[in-house]
């Protein structure tokens, strides 16, 4: 598939991580045998401060909060610490789970982050963590921080040919059959040869719903109204037709969501809200044109924060997606989800639930070549075809059925 590849900022980070990671990740390894770990007793009260690393993906910081809630259950009175990229901060506000937010800033170039890791890392030495939890998949780099952070024991994910050195004092199998939820859960149970945690993932409160202070919704609200496409009286239904820059792939051709939308406004009387980051707001508006009737969908793609997006979630009755972090945001916002698999399965990214009302309609074509994105290198894409075959088979019709279906017949013809 002829798409433009992701940022040139996560590009070279990549490649860093690739080439000159394993290399850092050898160097230490003398170093570790020097500095064996002091692995706390699972007492509660032995553990007093906790770090969580998880740089990459809002939605994955969404998908942390069932650990973020267990971590609190187990530990108490322990002080949680949680280490993300800066654009993942206002995901984690939204949480309603104590953690104190440590942030790394990557949109200033690979020189300044790493100056500013520097940074970063004197100040988690200082604080003495008892347990560190490296959510991050092989990264070197989460491997690396982790060692260097002091912590008097660390634990991360590990796979034969993962070149991460074995820096961290406790490694866990990542199990490509298991959702990612249950994934970072293993973490921390931290032994490899007990059963899986018992989590019902379809339960109605696997996630932590998030919460919005009232002036962003009022601004998003505010928004709305100004727009000539906003009626009051019709239901709200939210298409995110993006996928992030790390794989296009994920995305549903654009000609389908234009289709869909005709389909959608033609037969139902709604409010449609297109949404997108700033860097995806060119490629809704190509939407929009093609759509041809610019006063009967509202494009908030770059217009709107992260806060805003969670109120916008929270009012809508259905939310058609791209496997993607607003799918995962949008479920933790209590909102029903038509979501569209392709190159990734849902088996690890399925959306979950936040409210007992809510349920997620999943579309996914289990083709022999799918999934194509895999943890284990990073999720660097190869697509078999020359276009997402995946993706485009999802029909047009069955979308609308979902939405119709989630509507409970509330969508007016």
């Amino acid at each position: 598939m002829s798409s433009p590849r992701a940022n040139w900022r996560y590009q070279t980070a990549l490649w860093i991580d690739k080439w000159i990671g394993p290399v850092l990740c050898v160097l230490l390894i003398p170093l570790k045998w020097l500095h064996p770990s002091e692995p706390p007793e699972n007492a509660p009260g032995s553990v007093r401060k906790v770090l969580v690393v998880k740089l990459w993906g809002m939605g994955s910081i969404v998908l942390a909060s069932p650990l973020l809630r267990e971590i609190q259950a187990r530990f108490p009175d322990a002080r949680v610490g949680f280490l993300t990229l800066k654009e993942n901060l206002p995901v984690l506000r939204c949480l309603p789970l104590a953690a104190e937010p440590i942030a790394l800033d990557l949109s200033r170039g690979v020189p300044s982050f790493l100056r500013d890791t520097v940074r970063v890392l004197w100040r988690i030495r200082r604080e003495r963590y008892d347990l560190l939890l490296d959510l991050e998949f092989f990264t070197r780099f989460s491997a690396i921080l982790s060692f260097l952070a002091g912590a008097r024991t660390s634990r991360g994910f590990s796979s034969k040919g993962s070149l991460r050195g074995r820096l961290h004092d406790a490694e866990i199998p990542f199990n490509s059959y298991h959702h990612v939820v249950l994934n970072f859960l293993s973490l921390l149970m931290c032994n490899p040869v007990e059963p899986f945690p018992e989590v019902d993932l379809s339960a109605p409160d696997v996630l932590p719903q998030l919460e919005v202070g009232e002036r962003s919704l009022e601004s998003l609200m505010e928004r709305l109204r100004r727009s000539p496409g906003w009626r009051n009286d019709r239901l709200l239904v939210v298409v995110n037709a993006n996928a992030g820059e790390m794989a296009l792939e994920r995305r549903w051709p654009r000609e389908r969501v234009v289709e869909f939308l005709k389909g959608l406004c033609g037969s139902h009387d709604v409010n449609v809200v297109l949404t997108g980051s700033p860097a995806e707001r060119e490629f809704v508006e190509g939407i929009v044109r093609d759509f041809g009737v610019e006063d009967r969908v509202i494009n908030l793609a770059g217009e709107i924060d992260i806060e805003e997006l969670v109120a916008l979630f929270s009012l809508a009755t259905v939310l058609v997606t791209n496997d993607s972090g607003p799918m995962h945001i949008a479920a933790a916002s209590g909102v029903s989800t038509v979501a569209l698999f392709g190159p990734e399965t849902p088996i690890l990214y399925g959306p979950l639930r936040a409210r007992p009302e809510q349920h997620h309609l999943v579309h996914y074509h289990r083709l022999a070549c799918s999934p194509c994105m895999f943890v284990h290198n990073n999720k660097v894409l190869s697509c078999w075809f020359a276009d997402a075959l995946c993706m485009r088979g999802i029909a047009i019709d069955d979308v609308l059925a979902s939405v119709r279906e989630l509507s409970a017949g509330g969508l007016a013809q």
